[in-house]
């Protein structure tokens, strides 16, 4: 378990949680107790006492911290981490599946452990069978942290197996015809990437700056023109945004006529509607100048092998060995084994296999842009 975690950016308490979830649900289909997997984690691998995990639990129904606020081996450190393994603005794909008082978009305020229950997702189970190697390096999948400030960003499924697939089949393969493929980062929230050239850059180089942007649409209604937020850049919230634009209406002098959030789930539709003296083109160039509706990230290209060592370069030279890290996906129609990979051609000219990512779909997209306007 400890060597899919070096692979996929998992942390060991990551790892831990997924393992002992699937511990404990009867099939893939039943919920969990959050409390009840966090007392396993407590009491195995946090060697507290039942008090003490009890008072620790009481805490957080009382008040869930953010997560860089809990110490290491703490219940509160593991609830933060549960909740966040589930979080579709969080994971690209989560997995978890929650249910109960999780918090949303919005401010990300959670209830206690008692009102939240939780199974393994159907990415989990797909990309992480037992007692193989994942199908897929989640570092590049879902994005992770380093250590460093920077942060290797998530893409979307089915591009990020086609690119691997074509690194494995084409050694020669050139970034642009890569890039055909697998284009960009690909982030929850959705939002836009403003420049191809940073893309580039960051892929040929394996690191490097890229700018990023919540959508906004002017909006023609009768006589008025107003302007809506429709998505947020990558690991910013709603209520952030609410308040920043709420301060810059007093220190520009901007009054609002109509200022109104009808945002739902993961959907983000905030309505501004200004004085005739601004245009919605001059209020869209101040949000973006100041507030998190655009920011700029350093990425890298990056996961861990099963030593532990941190690999990072090339988008193409990480993907070719991230393929001998991973397990086919491949499988015969009749449920047999795949010995040697098969290759595109072969699979479209002969048929009979099977893939199970084909079910992992997400509609979510961010948008890339060729330059910044």
């Amino acid at each position: 378990m400890e060597k899919q975690g070096f692979l996929n950016g998992l942390s060991n308490l990551e790892l831990r949680l997924i393992e002992v979830c699937r511990a404990m649900a009867e099939d893939d289909k039943v919920f969990v107790s959050a409390i009840d997997l966090l007392k396993v984690i407590a009491l195995n691998d946090f060697h507290l006492d039942e008090e003490s995990f009890e008072e620790e639990c009481e805490t957080l129904n009382a008040e869930v911290l953010p997560l860089d606020q809990y110490p290491e081996e703490s219940v509160g450190k593991a609830y933060r981490t549960l909740l966040q393994m589930g979080l579709p603005w969080r994971k690209r794909y989560p997995l978890f599946s929650l249910s109960g008082m999780i918090g949303d978009f919005h401010d990300e305020v959670p209830f206690g452990p008692e009102s939240v229950e939780l199974r393994l997702s159907k990415t989990t189970q797909v990309l992480l069978p037992i007692d193989k190697k994942p199908l897929l390096p989640l570092a590049l999948l879902n994005g992770v942290k380093l250590s460093d400030g920077s942060e290797v960003p998530p893409h979307n499924l089915e591009e990020l197996w086609l690119a691997m697939e074509h690194v494995r089949q084409e050694p020669n393969l050139t970034l642009l015809d890569l890039m055909e493929v697998i284009p960009g980062p690909d982030f929850g929230p959705g939002g836009t990437v403003c420049d191809f050239n940073e893309v580039y850059t960051l892929y040929e180089k394996g690191e490097g700056f890229i700018t990023l942007r919540g959508e906004i649409d002017t909006i023609i209604d009768g006589g008025r023109t107003r302007v809506a937020i429709k998505s947020l850049p990558h690991g910013v919230l709603i209520q952030a945004v609410l308040e920043q634009i709420r301060a810059l209406s007093l220190e520009e002098n901007f009054p609002f006529f109509i200022f109104k959030d009808t945002s739902q789930g993961m959907n983000t539709h905030i309505v501004i509607d200004m004085p005739p003296a601004l245009s919605a083109e001059q209020l869209k160039s101040v949000l973006y100048q100041k507030t998190d509706l655009e920011r700029s990230i350093r990425f890298k290209c990056a996961f861990k092998d099963n030593k532990a060592w941190l690999l990072e370069g090339p988008l193409i030279s990480i993907l070719k060995k991230a393929v001998s890290h991973c397990t086919s996906a491949w499988t015969q129609k009749d449920g047999g084994s795949v010995d040697v990979v098969p290759l595109f051609r072969d699979i479209i000219r002969v048929g009979g296999y099977k893939n199970p990512m084909t079910k992992l779909t997400d509609d979510r997209r961010t948008t890339l842009l060729k330059g910044i306007s």
